[in-house]
């Protein structure tokens, strides 16, 4: 017998009508009849549970995280087809939406868990009542995916607060030094014969998504989730941090002239982000660039500063006029994601790589498509011009690097090296050095004129996503998924310094570490006195050891002329009075 309260859904989504409401319309009814219940359409992915999952979760479980489960748990949730698959596992795949504790699986016991240690993004605050209810109402539902909206609306608020720097039992931020801890001064046990490492007990961290020099080769910018550090590349400190962007910034270019800085991101499914900030204050200049619908992975700048262009994942490229920002072209020949945008260098050329397998090239100030460069058999990740401007180099998915005669589109040379993806390059000023950044945690110096490789940049543990190279090619810097920004001499490989920054949710310095190979580091207040060993010291010598850390490597003066390549004295271990 069904009663009042019951509910019938008749068809898909939010056509949801109340039993006693048909009976009473199909009776006439009474005026002493109460009205019938409100009753809520169901949530949809698109809709309801992906702007939160952007906001909260995505930074971390990502499609391009997936593989790397020390920061993704082999989970994505960009997709609703991620969230139904569930965690990617040895032999199979685990469900997030049935089993566990509670109605609606792991996911909802993680959702409502109030823990610190299982709060995600860590240090963020828990969601709201009405966020939890969302999601519960979504798997009561049958966790619909709802339509894919035409145009994409933004919905997130970048005034999000920004994730604290959580201490963490369980994840370390490591820097790996040249010194060895003495047997006699190590715990109990079989000696660690490592090389010593200096740690910080914090995580998860955001990865490095984009790297940039400035003109003048003073300034690094490193763009991570939701934020960018500028970093002095002279004292190894960071200047200041511009926080609240939407989503991870994909892509950083300083203005030939150094006075700007381009800044493409934001959410995956939502309109991209690409604005311009004073490239000493990162205040914002001229308006933000609107137009597509996706997430902005690539911006450039013309090389009299005049054009921005940009790539995105709603399979475009677009020229704007700078400044103004008006839109003077869409490039939509793509049949994919638009992975990275350059100018020639006379800028009478516009060049594109995508994942559709192809490079092309736009006739400027024309717009027009003058060639498709064809030969990759994988998405095309990374891409840069010869200073000469005859001749490309790109690669991807393929790790092997394709030189091309830019004229002719022929492929004049190959190169391989890398063992897995690469996923972004840089030419030098000059002509003479190619970087490029790999899925293998390393960075590679090439000769520019396709000769081959020259030398390999080591000291990541994880993959790098992201590579630049100072104008003067002394300096090439790299990033990736550790969140770790390293600084090598170009001509020899060796590493300088070792940069972290986690941006504040309010005001505009981080909190910040910079560590050498020489084991000198220096560090925010808060951070400084935080650091600990790998060996762990024997408790007999643990504060003879502790006091080295604090008053011998603890040094900024150090780090900064280690930084700018000036040699320093080699730290005397600590010893312990028998």
């Amino acid at each position: 017998m069904w009663g009042p309260g019951v509910i019938i859904k008749f068809g898909y989504g939010s056509a949801l009508f109340s039993l006693a409401t048909v009976c009473m319309l199909a009776i006439g009814g009474t005026s002493q009849a109460a009205p019938p219940k409100q009753v809520l359409p169901a949530p949809v992915f698109t809709r309801d549970i992906l702007p939160v999952l952007r906001d909260r979760c995505t930074v971390c479980h990502n499609h391009e995280s997936l593989g790397n489960t020390a920061v993704s748990g082999g989970l994505d949730l960009e997709t609703h087809d991620a969230v139904v698959r569930g965690v990617v596992e040895k032999g199979g795949t685990r469900s997030i939406l049935t089993g566990g504790s509670k109605p609606g699986g792991s996911l909802m016991e993680r959702l409502e868990s109030v823990s610190p240690t299982r709060l995600m993004p860590r240090g963020g605050p828990p969601l709201s009542p009405t966020q939890i209810a969302l999601f519960k109402r979504w798997v009561a539902a049958g966790a619909p995916a709802g339509p894919r909206p035409a145009a994409a609306v933004r919905t997130v608020s970048a005034d999000f607060p920004m994730p604290s720097p959580a201490p963490s039992a369980g994840q370390m931020l490591v820097f790996k030094t040249n010194l060895h801890l003495d047997a006699s001064l190590q715990a109990a046990g079989k000696p660690d014969t490592a090389p010593l490492r200096l740690v910080l007990p914090l995580g998860p961290v955001s990865p490095v998504t984009a790297l940039a020099f400035s003109p003048d080769g003073q300034t690094l910018a490193v763009g991570t989730y939701r934020a960018i550090t500028l970093w002095s590349a002279a004292t190894a400190q960071p200047i200041r941090s511009l926080s609240h962007l939407r989503g991870p910034v994909q892509s950083l270019a300083f203005k030939p002239d150094g006075s700007q800085l381009a800044i493409g991101g934001g959410l995956a499914g939502s309109p991209g982000e690409l604005r311009v900030v004073n490239a000493k204050t990162l205040a914002p200049e001229g308006p933000v660039l609107t137009g597509h619908l996706e997430t902005v992975l690539s911006v450039a700048w013309s090389p009299d500063g005049t054009l921005l262009a940009s790539g995105s994942q709603d399979r475009s490229a677009r020229l704007w006029q700078w400044p103004g920002g008006k839109e003077l072209f869409a490039f939509k020949e793509h049949g994919d994601t638009v992975n990275r945008v350059c100018f020639a260098p006379d800028g009478k050329a516009l060049y594109t790589a995508s994942t559709d397998h192809n490079l092309r090239r736009y006739d400027l100030p024309a717009g027009t498509l003058l060639r498709t460069y064809s030969g990759h058999n994988e998405a095309v990740s990374a891409m840069a011009v010869s200073a000469d401007g005859k001749k490309l180099v790109s690669a991807g998915i393929e790790p092997a690097l394709k030189w091309w005669n830019a004229d002719t589109g022929d492929v004049i040379a190959n190169a391989s090296g890398h063992s897995a993806a690469v996923n972004e390059m840089a030419i030098s000023k000059d002509g003479k050095s190619l970087i490029t950044a790999s899925a293998d945690n390393t960075a590679r110096v090439w000769d520019a004129i396709g000769t081959g490789q020259q030398r390999t940049l080591e000291g990541s543990a994880d993959w790098l996503f992201a590579v630049a190279i100072s104008p003067d090619g002394k300096l090439t810097a790299g990033a990736g998924v550790d969140g770790i920004v390293r600084l090598w001499e170009t001509a020899t490989g060796k590493l300088r310094v070792m940069l972290f920054a986690w941006p504040p949710d309010k005001g505009d310095m981080p909190e910040w570490a910079a560590v050498t190979p020489d084991g000198y580091y220096a560090a925010s207040a808060t951070w400084a006195n935080a650091f600990k060993t790998i060996p762990a010291a024997a408790p007999a010598s643990s504060t003879a050891v502790q006091a080295w850390v604090k008053g011998t490597l603890l040094s900024a003066e150090n780090v900064s002329k280690l930084a700018a390549g000036t040699a320093v004295a080699t730290p005397k271990l600590p010893t312990v009075q028998k």
